[in-house]
């Protein structure tokens, strides 16, 4: 079913309408010469369902809503709402007027449509936060994943009057960690020989909140999972029981890496808890700067001296050794000190 709301323009004190009835739109008193009424026929691309051809599982992909803010683009009111659509099902349509204009698509938001319909312009949108806890499908496991993605039309691509076919592509604001497969090899025949398990693989110093418009910076309530204490809350997100996984979370602009107690801003890490010989351990291993809509894959981690006690104390180098590669849902291989992707920790 589809539902729109288009805006012709409106004055700087009016509420806007919170939704409208099936194929209705509502016309309000213009605040500027517009100029005449500009169809919209959007299509979505990127990682969404909507391609044929996208990396990842069908819960990652998922479309379930999808919001349309067209906002003025220059003059007196830029930033200003000119239409707004709220959609559960394509074709994703919606009149807007001619001009300059940037076009915003958020899908699977966890603002309702009332909230979403009642945001005036660009800024208040690109401040909405999308949380953790609602990137989750209606099994309560991760999906539903929040995306967004913005078009600029201007000058000659400004839009005009009739049909505007245009093309917006999304991108994922949670980041994936995978862990494909983990693999016991202790250089010690001694330690071999007692008994070892992988007991849980999780992400510490996740966050857990973000920004529809770039450049947030997350503050110490945003983690969870601080100091590679585990919080049960965000289990669905941030923990596995298994030796294979992938674990989600909110993008972590912060690199560097930090032992300090209390909390303080640090990277994110993940954390490979094991039992050696009845005593557990932590294998640790810093991810850096955690960007949105990219996939950190481990494709097997080797194991080859015992871990830590500490779950927030980096492994030592000689310990185990992995491959990662970092993955904007495309393929970018990360340089390190060993190699295109070669860690021996």
């Amino acid at each position: 079913m589809k539902k729109l709301c288009a805006i012709a323009a409106f004055a700087a004190a009016l509420s806007l309408a919170a939704a409208c009835d099936k194929n209705s739109e509502t016309t309000f008193t213009p605040v500027q010469s517009a100029g005449e009424q500009a169809k919209i026929a959007l299509s979505i691309s990127g990682d969404a369902a909507t391609k044929a051809t996208v990396t990842g599982s069908e819960a990652e992909n998922a479309i379930n809503t999808v919001d349309i803010f067209v906002f003025f683009k220059g003059g007196e009111y830029d930033g200003r709402l000119d239409a707004y659509g709220h959609y559960t099902s394509g074709p994703y349509e919606l009149n807007a007027t001619t001009g300059d204009r940037e076009i915003y698509v958020i899908v699977n938001s966890e603002h309702g449509e009332a909230a979403l319909g009642a945001i005036p312009d660009k800024s208040t949108l690109l401040s909405l936060a999308a949380t953790l806890p609602s990137q989750k499908n209606a099994s309560g496991a991760a999906g539903n994943f929040t995306m967004a993605g913005a078009v600029s039309r201007s000058a000659a691509t400004a839009l005009i009057a009739g049909t505007n076919n245009i093309e917006v592509k999304v991108s994922r604001l949670v980041a994936r960690v995978r862990v494909m497969s983990i693999t016991a090899a202790f250089e010690s025949p001694a330690i071999a020989a007692q008994p070892f398990s992988i007991d849980a693989i999780y992400l510490s110093n996740a966050v857990t909140k973000d920004v529809y418009g770039a450049g947030y910076e997350p503050v110490v309530a945003d983690f969870a999972n601080k100091l590679g204490e585990k919080d049960a809350a965000f289990d669905p997100w941030l923990y596995r029981n298994a030796a294979a996984c992938e674990l989600y979370t909110m993008p972590n602009p912060v690199d560097t890496d930090s032992e300090d107690k209390p909390f303080t801003l640090r990277n994110t890490k993940l954390v490979v808890k094991t039992t050696l010989n009845g005593k557990t351990s932590y294998y640790v291993i810093p991810l850096g700067e955690v960007k949105g809509n990219t996939s950190y894959d481990i494709s097997e981690l080797v194991i080859t001296r015992p871990g830590s006690s500490d779950p927030d104390k980096k492994t030592e180098l000689s310990s185990c050794f992995f491959a990662i590669e970092v993955n904007p849902w495309t393929v970018e291989a990360l340089e390190t000190e060993k190699g295109t992707g070669k860690y021996v920790i």
